[in-house]
Formats: structure tokens, C-alpha cells, sequence
């Protein structure tokens, strides 16, 4: 009878964390849909300080940080454009694992003494830590969709820019009045541009590498690349290359499309499943219950 209830808590925590998942996902997407109004005067000495900040050696020995380990954290999150420091992050996640454990160990307790959790439903304790958990401990899989999906947004913008340029190809423009006229055509690259042309002056290889840089993207490096080209050569040769970059854009949006498509078939699969499994719950569990006890009594 123990072991039938503690299978009844584990399937209410599953079906909670799973309910905690989808509300976080469809908040997400709700926010992303609320317009911003963009701000004049952007704070960069806090996000500059996150950046260079470098944790005593203590704290790394504590938490157990390797170089190579901080090494791919540090290009993940550069590539999911965050301004926070490697070490930084690390230290956070894996306070906030240890913090996830304990939250769980105490949901656990609590199902015996429910003032631990100050009459909270333990339930909702064990499913919100367990989902923490997760959600922290295979946090590299989570950077890497999010650093592919800000991939495929600036993949969008660079085509978008690169076909604008190639319409200004037989313009008398430089490169940066070019350039400017294309800002409006980008959502994500918008305030890299903006800030690489504010930077052109002072020294346009520098603001082309602080580019590549602050996007931290492989088609940004060859988009730097190629602005960098045309500064220096402005010839319709680099333009015919250009043309070729728009088209190798072309195949990864056409590609990214594809994938999009098979990625919600899945979920929609995973969905389908949902209700049967809420049926086995409600119908099903019922009369395993009866059997079980049938079966004790038997014996």
C-alpha cells in the first residue's frame, strides 16, 4: 500500500513539473509578444562588470570549476548573447543545484510533517525543485537551443541586410552610409549594427571585430568578413560574393524551416500522448488499486 502511494506522489510530481514546464513556455512566448519600448540610455557599465568579473581562487576550487569546462560555458553563452561572466554563471548554477536538492529532500519530509513547507502542498515543492534540477543540471542542451535559435534569428537578419546591400551595389555610397540605410530591416542585430557604426570612425576594423564579438556567431564572423571586404575592396567581384553568402543564407533559412516543421510534429506527438496518460491516471489506477488489494488479501 506504501509502495502504491508513493507511485501515486511520484505521478502527481510528473504531472505537475510537466504543468510547470508548458505555463513557463507559454509565459515565455506571452512576453515575447509584448512590445518594449526601447531605452535611450542603455546601462553597459553593469553588463561590462558582469563580463570581466573573475571569482577568487577559493570559489573555484569549492566549486569544483575546470578550464575547459568554463571554456565551453563561456562560448555558449556568448553565442546566446548574454553578458555574464563563465565563472560567474557556474557558481550560480551550481548553488542553485545544491539549493534544488535541498528543496526536494525537504517536499519529501514534508509529506510527514507538512509544517516544514509552512502548509504548502509538498507536492508542489518536490515538482518545482525537481524541475529546477533539471532545468539546471542539463542546462548546456538549454544554451545550445537557445544560441541555435538567436543563430537562426540573426541568419534572418544578415540575409535581410546582405540583399539590401546588394541593391545598393551600384550606389556611390560607401560602405557605412550603405550599412545605415539597413537598420531598420533587422529585430536582433538592430543594436549590434547600431553600435557598429557608431564605432566605424574610430577605427572600422576594431568596430567590425567588437561585431563579431558581441553577436559571437559563425555567420556574423563571415558577415564581418565580408563588410570588412567590401571596406577595403569596393568592387562588384566582393558584391558577386556577397551574392553567394545570400544564397548560402537562403539554404540555411529554407533548412531552418524544415527543422521547425519536424520539431512540432514531435511536440505535437508528445501533446497526444498527454490525455492517455491523464486517463491511465483517473480510469486506470482505480482498479490496479483493487487488484492490489485482492491480491494482499489472498495472500
Amino acid at each position: 500500500m506504501v509502495f502504491v502511494q508513493s507511485q501515486l506522489v511520484m505521478l502527481q510530481a510528473f504531472s505537475y513539473a510537466t504543468l510547470f514546464v508548458f505555463a513557463g513556455l507559454a509565459f515565455y512566448h506571452a512576453l515575447q509578444t509584448v512590445p518594449s519600448r526601447p531605452k535611450r540610455w542603455r546601462p553597459r557599465h553593469g553588463a561590462a562588470a558582469l563580463t570581466s568579473m573573475e571569482l577568487p581562487g577559493w570559489c573555484l576550487a569549492l566549486f569544483v570549476m575546470k578550464p575547459k569546462k568554463l571554456e565551453q560555458k563561456r562560448q555558449l553563452l556568448q553565442g546566446c548573447g548574454m553578458a555574464l561572466h563563465a565563472q560567474l554563471y557556474e557558481a550560480i548554477r551550481r548553488a542553485l543545484l545544491g539549493l534544488c536538492v535541498a528543496g526536494f529532500v525537504l517536499g519529501y519530509e514534508a509529506l510527514k510533517y507538512p509544517g516544514l513547507t509552512l502548509h504548502v502542498q509538498p507536492v508542489y515543492v518536490m515538482a518545482g525543485a525537481a524541475t529546477g534540477f533539471i532545468f539546471g543540471f542539463w542546462d548546456e542542451k538549454l544554451l545550445a537551443q537557445v544560441k541555435d535559435r538567436r543563430g537562426q534569428r540573426i541568419v534572418r537578419d544578415i540575409y535581410a541586410v546582405s540583399r539590401q546591400l546588394l541593391f545598393y551595389a551600384e550606389s556611390r555610397r560607401n560602405v557605412h552610409e550603405k550599412l545605415s540605410l539597413c537598420v531598420l530591416q533587422t529585430t536582433v542585430l538592430r543594436p549590434h549594427l547600431q553600435l557598429l557604426l557608431n564605432e566605424w570612425y574610430q577605427g572600422a576594423e576594431e568596430a567590425i571585430a567588437g561585431f563579431k564579438q558581441r553577436v559571437g556567431t559563425e555567420e556574423a564572423h563571415s558577415f564581418g568578413e565580408t563588410l570588412n571586404a567590401l571596406r577595403l575592396h569596393d568592387h562588384a567581384d566582393y558584391y558577386q560574393l556577397l551574392r553567394h553568402r545570400v544564397q548560402d543564407y537562403k539554404d540555411k533559412i529554407e533548412l531552418i524551416r524544415d527543422t521547425k516543421k519536424e520539431t512540432v510534429s514531435y511536440v505535437l506527438f508528445v501533446l497526444a500522448g498527454l490525455p492517455i496518460l491523464n486517463t491511465f491516471r483517473v480510469f486506470m489506477y482505480p482498479w490496479i488499486a483493487e487488484g492490489q488489494r485482492l491480491f494482499h488479501s489472498i495472500n
